[in-house]
């Protein structure tokens, strides 16, 4: 019978342990949540940068037309290492 209460002591104080984990994780989760709301409104937007891009006229794969790279092709018209 000694033993049936220990076991039963045992499962309990585990139930409450992980309980309180749980409520520990939804506590930081809220907590991180109201921070970003914060400091994502405080944030301005970065500006995006862009690139125009060009069709190899060889292959078709994309390349920038600011710095154009040449690809594994050796008839490939864009200079660069290939």
């Amino acid at each position: 019978m000694k033993f049936l209460v220990f076991i039963a002591i045992l499962v309990s104080a585990w139930y409450v342990m992980r309980w309180m984990q749980q409520a520990e994780v939804e506590r930081r989760v809220r907590a991180d949540r109201a921070t970003y709301r914060r400091t994502g409104a405080q944030q301005q937007a970065r500006p995006v940068r862009t690139t125009d891009t060009v069709a190899c006229p060889r292959c078709g794969t994309y390349v920038p037309t600011e710095f154009p790279t040449a690809c594994d092709r050796r008839d490939c018209p864009f200079p660069g290492v290939g």
